[in-house]
């Protein structure tokens, strides 16, 4: 049975196809004895408007979309993305907008913006000046930031990343440390080098790093899952130059670098302390349970979507102040020990 038209409706009702259009996304003009005999026959023949060819029509979708600069298969090994939904969602819910995913499109980002049927975006991680923000500002789409640049064009949401590192690594120096190493957010786009969210972050561990006079660390590059916390792990130096605590700017990979080391032979936090950044909902039931950084991801996701809702109804927004972050201290650090425990390779 082929699908009912606007055209079946006007012509069963007697009317036109724009005042059948009216009866659904403008009743206000129509009169009462038009506006219900349309909507009768409309229920009669079982039609309903196409979302998309409503949302043509009103310039309005009712969506609003996560532009996300990986793969979801990436995204979603990390916890991270769940507690941020959670906050967009609420958000969401309350003004009855349905929440879309906009990961790149067969490699491109610029072409998920051009494909999504969307009233507003919330980018992730993106710096102002890239390409898909253009792609954005040409097309007019309202835009909210989150873990990104300071920009005069877009209200972005951030937390104190550098005051929450360098409370780590401080942690860290006070419990007798001095070799360290930092594992580092990977870029976001492959032509980009580090995150935002990532300098800050490498700022507020070596603010803490400096004033204790302990030698420079030792850098990796992982990413936000537990096997890319394994691959850091495997690549530290061993021997006398073997860090004794690790500072990892990612939960999931605080994780993967702990069941490494337990692999290796090396005891957490007796040998070798770790401390992660995010206080996902799991950082408690890790074993042992991992000292980390809390940043609160609910409330960067509900804020950046309240944001976006007052920017789509051409209202002016400001950027909050960072979002405050705190150290949670539990069980995967311990003062420092003995240095040149040998690493078992496999």
């Amino acid at each position: 049975m082929s699908r009912v038209t606007i055209a079946d409706v006007a012509s069963a009702a007697g009317v036109s196809k724009t005042a059948v259009s009216f009866a659904f996304n403008n009743p206000e003009r129509l009169g009462q004895a038009t506006l219900e005999r349309v909507l009768g026959v409309a229920h009669d023949l079982g039609y309903t408007p196409h979302p998309a060819a409503r949302a043509l029509s009103m310039r309005r979708s009712g969506t609003i979309g996560l532009l996300i600069p990986q793969s979801l298969s990436m995204v979603f090994a990390n916890p991270f993305l769940g507690e941020l939904i959670q906050g967009l969602g609420e958000l969401c819910e309350e003004h009855d907008l349905t929440l879309l995913l906009v990961p790149p499109l067969d490699g491109s980002l610029e072409g998920a913006i051009r494909q999504a049927a969307v009233d507003g975006f919330i980018s992730l991680g993106l710096v102002p000046d890239d390409r898909a923000i253009e792609v954005l500002d040409g097309l007019g789409v309202p835009t909210v930031l989150i873990d990104s640049d300071e920009s005069p064009a877009h209200p972005v949401v951030n937390v104190d990343d550098r005051s929450g590192a360098q409370a780590a690594a401080t942690h860290l120096l006070e419990l007798g440390h001095r070799q360290l190493a930092i594992v580092v957010l990977p870029p976001a786009r492959a032509e980009m080098s580090y995150t935002p969210t990532a300098t800050r972050r490498l700022a507020g561990y070596n603010v803490a790093i400096e004033a204790a006079g302990a030698p420079t660390p030792h850098l990796v590059s992982a990413g936000i899952s537990v096997a890319a916390g394994t691959r850091a792990f495997e690549s530290l130096p061993s021997g006398k130059r073997r860090p004794t605590g690790v500072l990892v700017m990612s939960d999931m990979a605080a994780i993967g670098v702990i069941n490494a080391a337990n692999a290796a032979g090396i005891r957490v936090p007796e040998d070798l302390s770790v401390v992660g950044f995010d206080d996902l909902p799991v950082a408690p039931w890790t074993n042992p349970p991992l000292t980390t950084v809390r940043q609160p991801i609910v409330e960067k996701g509900r804020l950046a979507a309240s944001m976006l809702i007052e920017r789509m109804k051409g209202k002016s927004v400001a950027s909050p102040a960072p979002l405050s972050t705190t150290l949670v201290v539990r069980a995967s650090t311990a003062e420092v020990a003995a240095t040149d425990l040998p690493i078992k390779r496999r």
